[in-house]
């Protein structure tokens, strides 16, 4: 397709009359200043066929579009064509021996037809050609750069006409600034219209994305709604556990002191029986204080016993419910989590090993640690030994610059690779058959990352039994 400074040039040296040169560059310099303002295509195309058109008096152009599919054309600008023409040749398909139009972009070449009721192109046209007042059509084809065809150019007539040889150079010439309009023009729209997909589809993949996140918030809003339901429920077991333990360890002591009262009861109505016979001697009424005083030794220092029980488990209780951050005794604490799983340890025969100072004060959240302890040993129990298996479990705890290392091992079974990958993860278990939930380590997780502000880490393998890392600030 020829530039359009060629076209410039290959116009002015066209043997015109001065006015029909001035009305073809005039139309032309309108047809690109509406291009360059934005305006349509037909608007910018009719400038141009106008203006030719005002060149000649009995000259009628038409512009017609090639249709995606290749095969036919529909009407895109005729400023002067009759309207009922244009509609009925609107989408009329392309071929050697249709029309002016259809033939030229279907041979590829300028078809010229000086005397339509006479040509046989023209005889189904015949009738609306008459009635349209058109007797004469030469039709161009319009190249793409690319060798494609856009569409044809075609100059009409009112009466039988041969073309000059001038005539078919402006014919070839038009068709070549249409060509320049229509596929720059053609390429801004693609263009334009790829942006519109673009953003439409940046549209819809933001709103999709927007509408993923919500979902996601929700699922996790409700995923945390029922991990805290079921640490509440861990929670509640751990306390059935606890009460139960209280019942067992409390059950001594006052069996104890009921037994020192009934026994004080016994040597008080003896007591009394020879007082009433008169026959209560000094020696009687010695042993009897004596007896007694020792009775109520017992019944005191059990009964405080009692007392010490129900105010541990009570402080345990109150821990497991509120992370709160207070000072305690780590060993004192961990003999009374011990103590709290007797009753869920005793069909067990497992040996606790605790490498602790007695006297290591330190300043954090019981509940916290009560829970994680809790968790790996229940998990050990579940997991590292069968049924009446004896196994040995190891506590070792140090203070090392300001950081609390805790190591929890067992010599039970050990767990696979395949398993240590996803010790930690939600609901996984390889003890569902026997009531594990899949909870308790990653509870620990949890526990020592969001409420400790720690660390965990599992080393583990078969037959190797198991080990947990745990550090947290104090």
């Amino acid at each position: 397709m020829p530039s359009l400074a060629s076209v410039h040039s290959q116009l002015d040296s066209q043997d015109l009359s001065a006015i029909c040169q001035t009305a073809v560059e005039t139309g032309r310099n309108n047809a690109f200043n509406l291009w360059v303002m934005g305006a349509s295509l037909d608007k910018v195309l009719s400038a141009l066929v106008s203006a030719i058109e005002s060149a000649s008096e009995d000259l009628r152009c038409s512009i017609m579009l090639m249709n995606p599919d290749g095969k036919s054309m529909s009407s895109l600008v005729g400023p002067s064509m009759p309207r009922d023409y244009m509609q009925a040749v609107d989408g009329i398909e392309i071929g050697p021996t249709v029309g002016s139009c259809g033939a030229s972009a279907y041979l590829r070449e300028a078809v010229v037809v000086p005397d339509i009721q006479n040509h046989p192109n023209w005889a189904p046209y015949k009738t609306l050609c008459h009635k349209a007042g058109l007797r004469a059509c030469w039709s161009s084809p319009i190249f793409a750069s690319d060798g494609r065809v856009l569409g044809t150019f075609g100059m009409y007539y009112s009466t039988v006409r041969e073309p000059t040889p001038q005539d078919l150079e402006l014919i070839r010439i038009e068709a070549s600034i249409a060509s320049l309009i229509i596929e720059k023009m053609q390429a801004s729209e693609q263009l334009s219209q790829a942006k519109r997909d673009l953003e439409q589809q940046v549209q819809k993949r933001t709103r999709e994305l927007t509408q993923s996140n919500k979902k996601l918030r929700l699922a996790l809003a409700q995923r945390s709604e029922v991990q805290q339901h079921l640490l509440e429920i861990e929670n509640l077991a751990s306390l059935g556990s606890m009460m139960s333990s209280l019942t067992h360890e409390v059950n001594t002591p006052i069996g104890v002191a009921v037994t020192a009262a009934s026994h004080l009861r016994g040597q008080l109505h003896k007591t009394n029986q020879l007082f009433e016979q008169n026959k209560l001697t000094r020696s009687a009424l010695r042993a009897f204080y004596e007896e007694s005083a020792e009775a109520m030794q017992i019944i005191e220092r059990n009964l405080q016993r009692s007392a010490e029980l129900v105010s541990t488990f009570k402080q345990l209780s109150l821990d497991q419910h509120n992370q709160e951050i207070r000072s305690f005794n780590l060993s004192s604490y961990v003999g009374e989590i011990l103590l709290s799983l007797k009753p869920k340890l005793k069909y067990h025969k497992l040996q606790f090993c605790l490498d602790l100072d007695p006297d290591l004060e330190i300043d954090s959240y019981p509940g916290a640690i009560s829970q994680i302890l809790v968790n790996l040993i229940m998990n050990t129990v579940q997991h590292a030994f069968e049924q009446g298996q004896p196994g040995q479990v190891h506590l070792n705890v140090r203070l090392h610059k300001g950081q609390l290392e805790l190591q929890f091992k067992d010599n039970g079974k050990g767990m696979s690779r395949e398993t240590l990958s996803h010790v930690f993860e939600p609901f996984f278990t390889s003890a569902r058959q026997t009531g594990g939930s899949g909870l308790g380590l990653h509870i620990c997780k949890d526990l020592v990352e969001k409420v400790l502000k720690g660390k965990i880490a599992c080393q583990s393998s078969p037959g190797q039994g198991s080990l947990f890392n745990i550090s947290f600030p104090v």
